[in-house]
């Protein structure tokens, strides 16, 4: 879809409160770092133009994501031909006490000042987020965590918006979720409400200092998307292993394809090591996925989230 389209449509650029941006760069928008634009870029500064935004899209049919901390997403395609939005922490991303221990926090909320916020309000919980980055909107939409924690197992409340506009307020019980994955993601994260306990400083230290211990291993200074794939479980066993185990039996770690490398600290990481582009991760995924199944009979599902290509499934439409 041509910007012009966009260009010419004046209830989008007469939307009070949105800040919209023609054939923008999208590359410093992902930890990934992959050459990719999008046809218009939008910044809401309040809910109001939020939800002005998604009718009218709804309304004209046209495509449109919700980026939030970039961290876990891939372009795989240069051009997205459709409207990206990004909501601003100023407005979205507030963190306060609710209740006894009780926190509510805005979708645009960083992860990691979440976790801070928590302690320094005598709450834990959260410790398996340490070193996650990106946004609590994002984390709650695919259940980031790790280990056996996931996000969404502290959700109280939470509220979203419908691809129509509307406002839903959801509580515990009334979506589900599971490894790596949740209904949150049918709609766009405005908030939640999680429920933690309170604190025991050594215990949140010590829990803190084991996930810390476990990331150490992982390609944190090169541009990457976290793990790419869900850890899948054994046919076999009926047990979950290690997806980075498994490429790593196969021999790919270090395996490079036009700047997309398989990382030689962890196997389940594909880190960008010059100018890689969407097609030369795809084309890295697929080859895994093609040589693992081959090999161990088993299917690798994807965990990060792609735009563009055949693998997209985060576009709201």
């Amino acid at each position: 879809m041509p910007h012009t389209e966009f260009a010419r449509d004046h209830h989008l650029w007469n939307i009070d409160g949105l800040t919209l941006q023609l054939d923008a760069d999208l590359s410093d928008l992902t930890s990934m770092k992959t050459r990719a634009s999008a046809s218009i870029l939008a910044v809401p500064t309040h809910v109001r133009a939020l939800r002005e935004l998604v009718k009218l899209v709804r309304a004209r049919q046209w495509p449109m994501m919700i980026l939030g901390g970039g961290t876990n997403t891939i372009f795989a395609t240069a051009h997205f031909e459709g409207i990206v939005t990004v909501l601003p922490a100023a407005m979205f991303g507030a963190v306060e006490v609710v209740e006894e221990n009780v926190v509510r926090v805005g979708a645009a909320a960083d992860l990691g000042r979440l976790l801070d916020f928590s302690r320094k309000n005598g709450l834990m919980g959260l410790e398996f987020c340490t070193m996650i980055p990106g946004t609590v909107g994002g984390a709650l939409a695919g259940n980031a965590g790790a280990g056996n924690w996931g996000i969404c197992d502290f959700v109280e409340r939470a509220l979203i918006m419908t691809r129509s506009g509307r406002f839903v307020e959801l509580r515990r019980g009334d979506f589900e979720f599971r490894y790596r994955q949740s209904e949150l993601s049918q709609g766009i994260v405005l908030e939640a409400d999680l429920l933690l306990e309170p604190l025991v400083r050594d215990v949140s230290r010590d829990r803190s200092k084991e996930f810390i211990e476990k990331k150490k291993g992982q390609p944190y200074r090169i541009p990457s998307s976290g793990c790419i794939f869900k850890n899948p479980v054994d046919p076999r066993t009926g047990k979950k292993i290690s997806a980075g185990m498994l490429i790593d039996q196969a021999d790919l770690k270090g395996y490079e394809m036009n700047s997309a490398m398989v990382s030689k600290q962890h196997a389940n990481f594909i880190v960008n090591t010059g100018e890689a582009s969407g097609d030369d991760f795809l084309a890295m995924i697929s080859l895994i996925q093609d040589l693992i199944a081959e090999r161990s009979g088993i299917e690798l599902e994807v965990e990060a989230r792609i735009v563009g290509g055949p693998l997209t499934s985060c576009v709201l439409s």
